[in-house]
C-alpha cells in the first residue's frame, strides 16, 4: 500500500511542478494544444521498444521514458517514479513541439483577416 501511495504522491508532485512552470493562469489555445501533445507523447513514447524503455540486465529492472527515465518497474507490483524524469520529458516534448510550431509558422505564414 505504501508503494502505491508513494507512486501517487510522486505523480501529484510532478503534476504540481508542471502546473507551476506552465503558469496556468496565462494559458492560451496554443499552450493548451502543446500541453496535450506533450502528455500524449509522455504516454506513447515509453511504449515504443528500443526508444522508450530499456532493460537493466544486472537487476532485471525496466526503465520507461525518453529522453530521461520516468518510471522504473522492479518486478511484481513494484513501480517507482524517477524524481524529475517525468517533468523533464514533459518539457522536452513541449519545447520540441513549440519549435516545430514556430518553424511551421516561418515556412507557412498565417494569413490574418483584417
Amino acid at each position: 500500500m505504501s508503494d502505491a501511495l508513494a507512486l501517487l504522491m510522486g505523480f501529484l508532485f510532478n503534476a504540481l511542478i508542471i502546473a507551476v512552470l506552465l503558469n496556468i493562469k496565462k494559458m492560451n489555445s496554443q499552450k493548451v494544444k502543446l500541453t496535450i501533445l506533450s502528455f500524449i507523447s509522455l504516454i506513447i513514447i515509453p511504449i515504443i521498444p528500443d526508444l522508450g524503455y530499456r532493460l537493466d540486465n544486472d537487476f532485471g529492472y525496466y526503465y520507461f521514458g525518453f529522453p530521461a527515465d520516468a518510471l522504473v518497474y522492479r518486478g511484481g507490483s513494484l513501480i517507482s517514479l524517477e524524481s524529475f524524469g517525468l517533468v523533464f520529458n514533459f518539457f522536452f516534448f513541449y519545447w520540441i513541439f513549440k519549435l516545430i510550431h514556430k518553424f511551421w509558422i516561418l515556412v507557412i505564414p498565417v494569413k490574418k483577416d483584417c
